[in-house]
Formats: structure tokens, sequence, C-alpha cells
């Protein structure tokens, strides 16, 4: 496949950035391999020196030489999970904004149920980079140092460690293939689980008005029982995998010994090289035998990675131009239509229409109409499918949207407002100038019933905040969308949650938009 062609690997480039570090803990890996061969040397001494010469002077010796080289291999392996948690950070660091970026983007066109769990994805391979599995995975290519040394001990012992080594690589592979498809679903139902009591939360007000909490539960019990039993199921086969291959290993290590003590019989080795081929061949082992351990948080990591890219590769994007001076608020539309990309049912088709500075539109129609897609595509939330709106004669889509988030203003259909402070809320989660914060509250009529709050602007909401009523928050809202210097407001049914009082205030605020030349479309 050609590099045009290729499917981009976001989270791979993003790990490969990395390498630099990569290859210094592998160096750690190759330095660790040769320093724990300390114990097998040191028992091979001991075994054929010290014992036979009697020589406490050269015990002492090859003790503190055995205690430093220890020593050394404790501070390496210190090292190498320090830098493999810190390649685990950045790598998180570099993807964690464009991962919610893309989430944000999917849920915004497509609802984004595919993409929901993405931060928590990237939270899941993070953690399995940063974990001791990774590296024991960095010293299975220095398994070859210890093989070489069994070849120089004995090349039965070689043999020995080689099939052992076989079958437990066919004991991983037999129980992948058994384990992998209810671990795969266990993983994918436990998201979804997690997902619908997420949505339970969202909704807790229609759940306990209208008595379908008990009911609510029960689904979601279910669902969590069924998880559970694939889980089980998964783990029942992985226990079972995880036990013969331990006593695979603890055979290998009879075998060793006692081959050891055949060689010895026949005066082709000594009792240090038995017990020294007895740790070696562990030690070779040691990976397979790891690896079948964190098997499941390998695959759980996998499957993370993998729906990480799928987010990534298929978020829409947005080819966004140069930076553009500030626009007068002349607004047109030409023949745009819009087709849903998942049931891939038209919208819109053929509309049109233009409207300059302080011209003010109204949108009326029935329920499911297009209203509310409208109002999406004049803002540039969503890409036309067909035609193009066009602010100043710039398509709005393309236009940077930092520089056109000051130009336009945008109230929803359903008024969602952030956890953070009412004043952080209309200031669009920036730091916010105060004056400004103020004047978009005036002209929103919204000023005096934010002062009545606990805390005015400085309430908290959202989290463990103040809950507004439907009214309060539409008035924050709007003061929101008239925050800055908008010249293009979109009020998506503005009065849906205002009482008397309400209604009056937005007129006047209407009103006063037209005075500063501001362009208005309504959505009723």
């Amino acid at each position: 496949m050609s590099a045009a062609g290729r499917r981009p690997r976001p989270l791979h480039d993003a790990l490969f950035a990395n390498r630099r570090l990569m290859l210094m803990g592998l160096a750690f890996s190759a330095a660790m391999s040769l320093l724990a061969l300390t114990t097998s040397f040191y028992m091979l001494q001991v075994y054929d020196r010290v014992l036979t010469s009697r020589s406490a002077e050269t015990l002492a010796l090859l003790t503190i030489i055995a205690a430093v080289a220890i020593a050394v291999f404790s501070w390496l392996d210190s090292l190498r999970l320090r830098l493999m948690q810190r390649i685990a950070l950045r790598t998180a660091d570099a993807l964690g904004r464009k991962i919610l970026r893309a989430m944000v983007a999917a849920a915004s066109q497509t609802g984004g149920a595919l993409s929901r769990n993405g931060l928590r994805d990237l939270e899941t391979v993070k953690n399995f980079i940063g974990s001791p599995a990774v590296n024991t995975l960095m010293d299975a290519p220095f398994t070859l140092v210890f093989l070489v040394v069994l070849a120089l001990l004995h090349w039965l012992l070689l043999v020995v460690v080689l099939i052992g080594g076989a079958i437990l690589v066919g004991l991983a592979w037999a129980g992948q293939r058994l384990t992998n498809p209810s671990l795969i679903q266990a993983i994918e139902l436990q998201a979804r689980t997690h997902n619908f009591a997420e949505d339970a939360l969202r909704n807790a007000d229609v759940l306990e008005g209208m008595g379908m909490s008990a009911t609510f539960v029960e689904r979601w019990h279910a669902q969590w029982i069924a998880s559970m039993r694939k889980g089980t199921l998964s783990a029942d086969r992985d226990s079972k995998l995880t036990a013969m291959s331990r006593a695979v290993r603890m055979l290998i290590q009879i075998a060793l010994l006692g081959i050891g003590a055949m060689l010895i019989l026949n005066l082709q080795a000594t009792g240090g090289i038995m017990i020294a081929a007895s740790i070696i061949g562990a030690r070779a082992l040691a990976p397979i035998e790891t690896g079948v351990a964190t098997y499941k948080s390998f695959i759980a990591a996998r499957l993370a990675w993998d729906r990480i890219e799928d987010v990534l590769n298929s978020s829409p994007r947005r080819d966004e131009g140069m930076a553009l001076p500030a626009p007068q608020g002349r607004l047109g539309a030409a023949r745009i239509g819009y087709l849903h990309p998942q049931s891939r049912r038209t919208i819109l088709a053929n509309v049109s229409f233009e409207l300059q500075p302080g011209d003010s539109l109204g949108v009326i129609g029935p329920s499911a109409s297009g209203k509310s897609t409208l109002a999406r595509l004049l803002v540039g939330a969503w890409p036309c499918t067909a035609g193009s709106v066009r602010l100043d004669g710039a398509d709005i889509y393309s236009w940077p949207r930092a520089e056109l988030s000051r130009f336009v203003g945008y109230l929803p259909q359903d008024v969602e407002l952030f956890a953070g402070t009412v004043r952080e809320n209309i200031a669009r989660m920036a730091e916010g100038d105060p004056a400004l914060v103020v004047q978009a509250a005036r002209l929103a009529g919204a000023h005096d019933m934010i002062l009545q709050l606990p805390k005015g602007y400085d309430t908290e909401l959202g989290g463990r905040g103040l809950r507004l009523s439907g009214g309060q928050a539409q008035r924050v809202g709007i003061a929101r969308a008239l925050y800055g210097e908008p010249k293009l407001v979109v009020l998506d049914e503005p009065n849906s949650n205002l009482d008397a009082a309400g209604e009056e205030a937005l007129l006047a605020t209407l009103a006063n938009l037209k005075k500063a030349g501001v362009t208005v479309v309504i959505i009723a």
C-alpha cells in the first residue's frame, strides 16, 4: 500500500515519537539481562569454588560483587519503570486533546455512541504502557542471553528449555483461541454497562419523577450480570491456562535439576552448574509465563488502542483556512443540503437565502423538518453535504474555529451548561473579561437573575454545584451566545423555557441586536 493510501496510525505515531526513550529502555533491559545472571553465577562459584576451597575470603568477595550487581539491577529496574511511565504520560499527553476534539466532533454530528469511551480507552493504554507487563515484553528479546549461557553449560540443558518454551507458547496460543472471544465480549459489555449507568445519572430526574428507577436498575443489572458471566468464563479459562503454565515451568525446573544431576553422575557437570541451570532456565521462560499472566490486560489495551485509532480516523475533519478579517455579518446560504451520515436520510435540500448585517430571519416549520439541522449548518457546527453557508463570502465551516467563536453566537435547542461558574459559562469556559460577561448578561436580560444566585456570577454550576431551572439555564445560554462581539447569532427555540418576563427580555434582546447591526436567525 502506498504512503498516500495507508491508514493513519496516530497512536503508533505518538508512541514512536518517544523512540529515543524506548531505545534507552531496551538498553536498560539488555544490561539487566546480564545482571540477572548474578544469582546463577554466584551459586555456581559458591558450589564449585568456595565449597571446594573452603575460602571465606573468596565467599566474602563473591558476596560483595553479587550485592553490588543486584543493587545496580534494582536501580536500572526502577529507572526503566519510571522511563516507561514517562513514555506513557507523553503518549497520553500527545493524544488527549486530539481524542477529545474527535469525540466532540463525532458526538456533534453522529451522536458519538462509539466515541464515548475515548478518554477512558486512552487511560487504559497509558496504564498498560507504564505497567511492569511492558517491561517483561522488553526483556523477551534478551532471552537469547540466557539460552546462550545454557548452551555453554551443556547442550542438553538448552534443549530442555527450548522444548519447555515451545510447550508454553503452545499453551498460550491455545489459551488465546479459547479465551479471546469471551474476553473481548466481556470488555465490550462492561463498556456498554458503564455507559448505560451514565445515562441514568444524566436523566435522574426523569427516572425518579416517573418511577422508572427500579426498571432501569433491573435492565442495568441484566447487562452487568451478562458482562460478569462473560468475564468469569474468560477468567476460568485463563486460570486453567495460568495453572498449566506454572505446572509446565515447575516440570522444566525439575527436568533441569534431574538432567543436571545425571550429568554430575556422569562427571560432565558440577553441582554449581545444576543449580545455575535451574535459575537461568526459569529466567529464560519468565517472559512467556508473565505474558500468559498479563494476557487479559494486553487484550484490553489492544482493544482500547484499536478504538482510539477508529475514533481519530473516523471523526469528521475540518480543513480550516487562514485567519480572516472580522466579518460584518453578511450571511448567505446557496442551495445547501444535508444528508445524515448514519441513516443516509436527506434532512435538508436546496435551501437558499441572503441576509445583510442587521437582518433577522425566522425559520418556522413542523418538528423533525430540519430546523435544528439548519441552525447547526449556519454556525458551521456541521458541514453541508451540498452547497455552502458563507459568512462575508467565506465558507463558515472552513473558518478557523478559534477566530470564528468571537463573531458567532449559538443557542442550541437543548441548552447544556458546563461544570464551572456562571461567569465561565457565559465566557464560553475561558477566563473572560468581567465587563464583557456582565454586558452579555445585561443584553440577554439575565443580569438581575444572576445576581440573585447564591454567589452571583461566581456561583458554581454542574457537578456538585447549583442546578438552575430551565428558564434560568436558557437565559444564561442566551448570554453565552451574546458574549463578545458577535456578528451572527443563531437562536434555536430561544423562548422554549422562558416565562413572561423572560420572553419580554428576549424581545428586548432581539431589538438591541438589530440596532447593533447583528444578523439574527431564530428557529421557532
